[in-house]
């Protein structure tokens, strides 16, 4: 019956499972609540994934989280830079700031964002892509990486994005007509082990990469 049943969102083979369970005795309302509780303790970031205009989840949500973690990053404006023209996204006390987001996916697998959505400790092959990457136009980078279970934030200089030998080729220093991005997958991400942000201190992990520029 399941498998001839003809699914659409919010209606799918899980929730037409629920019902019959429910129906038949096989699953009181009670333990089908402590389930999605329990499920939803454990992929606690499963909504960032249903998220599917670009905008809103590289700035509404990705920007957001980033200020959240620290009141003393603003939004910048001619005021505080005369410079400025829309090329980076955060300012702190003259440092320039490029936020990107990406979200861990099974990369073999062709259903919605939300249904291949991968846990940090996965064995599975994954693809996180960061792109319109311009290290010409900030001081550091946060990098925001979200996977089913947790938020990664890589926090790196310019020039550590610059020098990555992952980075896409054609371009090169001082060249503001092009674009970099960056692959991460199952084989290469323990290279930015070293940029992991660890504590609560996000203004001094932004400092401290500003330094290494």
């Amino acid at each position: 019956m399941i498998d001839d049943d003809r699914s659409i969102f919010p209606f799918n083979e899980y929730e037409h499972l629920i019902c019959n369970l429910i129906e038949r005795g096989g699953l009181t309302y009670e333990q089908y609540i402590d389930i999605r509780t329990e499920y939803i303790s454990a992929n606690p970031n499963l909504w960032v994934f249903e998220i599917s205009a670009l905008r809103g989840f590289g700035e509404k949500f990705a920007q957001t989280y980033i200020q959240g973690k620290c009141s003393k990053l603003k939004s910048p404006n001619k005021k505080l830079d005369p410079n400025y023209s829309g090329d980076y996204d955060l300012w702190l006390d003259g440092i320039r700031i490029e936020v990107k987001a990406s979200r861990a996916v099974d990369s073999e697998s062709e259903e919605p964002l939300y249904m291949k959505a991968l846990s940090r400790n996965t064995n599975k092959n994954f693809l996180m892509n960061f792109q319109q990457l311009k290290p010409q136009c900030c001081d550091v980078f946060i990098w925001v990486a979200v996977y089913r279970d947790q938020i990664v934030l890589w926090v790196m200089s310019s020039n550590e994005v610059l020098e990555n030998p992952h980075d896409s080729k054609g371009r090169h220093r001082g060249n503001k007509g092009n674009e970099g991005q960056l692959h991460i997958r199952k084989d290469n991400v323990e290279q930015l082990k070293q940029y992991d942000f660890i504590g609560d201190n996000l203004e001094q992990a932004i400092r401290d990469a500003a330094e290494r520029n």
